[in-house]
């Protein structure tokens, strides 16, 4: 089966489109059974997207949990950057998101996701122009995103992809980056997750992380799950069927959800 649960969605506490009623009332009519939000972790740098009310937040995802309860379970998640602050909040979280979004050069932070034409800037003002140096600087940060974050799940592994003009496909030293950020990850117990959002925006016709990864993940006994990275409630599953596809193709027989009894695997079928 393919899973019909999303724990990387956004609302109106950070970057979403939406109301989180308005996502769980969406859940609800697409027959999902559990959903999971995950607003942008707290951070006091202005170029750093994040919630400016994270208590407003804990608390109204709460306040859905215990009116939606016999209609769908809901838990309350967080998208933690490498460089966002620890607000004292960490334990109302049910799991938590660790994601590189941001290069931090000097007291600079420079987005990888912005658009095409920052991320070459960025290149050009910090890396002379060498596109693969700045991607092997994002996969030296990515390797310890778990260790900087916390968190549980590994968010869009090969992000830095969207517009650096680079991946896996034929460049060695891509290759050996990201790779050895992969193995280093591999050593823990986080999840991988597969990540349309970029699908859904119309970026890109696959899911991160890569093919390539996904058959490094599957050798090296990693887990996964599946995650629109919703900002748009309309593509609350976008893509799902996708994911699942290429994660047959990778080897996979399994995802991981997640249940108020912790992650458990279920099996992938489409």
């Amino acid at each position: 089966m393919i899973p019909l649960q999303n724990l990387h969605t956004h609302c109106t506490f950070c970057d979403g489109k939406d109301e989180a009623e308005e996502v769980v009332k969406e859940a609800l009519k697409l027959g999902m059974t559990s959903l999971g939000f995950s607003s942008h972790s707290f951070t006091g740098n202005p170029k750093v997207d994040g919630m400016s009310d994270e208590r407003g937040y804990i608390e109204c995802i709460k306040a859905l949990k215990a009116k939606y309860r016999d209609e769908i379970e809901i838990f309350l998640g967080v998208e933690r950057d490498c460089f966002t602050e620890i607000s004292g909040l960490e334990d109302e979280y049910d799991y938590k998101i660790g994601s590189v979004h941001y290069l931090k050069i000097g007291d600079e932070y420079e987005a990888v996701d912005w658009s095409k034409e920052r991320l070459k800037n960025t290149c050009e003002k910090y890396f002379d122009g060498y596109m693969m140096s700045l991607c092997e600087a994002y996969f030296e940060l990515e390797s310890r995103v778990v260790e900087m974050t916390g968190c549980q799940i590994i968010g869009h592994f090969d992000l830095v992809t969207l517009f650096s003009g680079l991946d896996d496909t034929a460049n060695r030293r891509f290759i050996d980056a990201e790779m050895t950020a992969l193995d280093e990850l591999l050593k823990t117990d986080a999840l991988f997750e597969v990540n349309t959002g970029a699908m859904a925006r119309g970026y890109r016709t696959v899911p991160y992380p890569s093919e390539k990864c996904l058959r490094r993940i599957k050798e090296k006994n990693g887990r996964v799950i599946i995650s629109s990275d919703c900002h748009d409630k309309s593509k609350l599953l976008y893509g799902f069927d996708t994911a699942a596809g290429l994660l047959q193709k990778s080897g996979f027989k399994e995802v991981y959800i997640l249940t108020d009894g912790g992650f458990k695997p279920i099996r992938l079928e489409t």
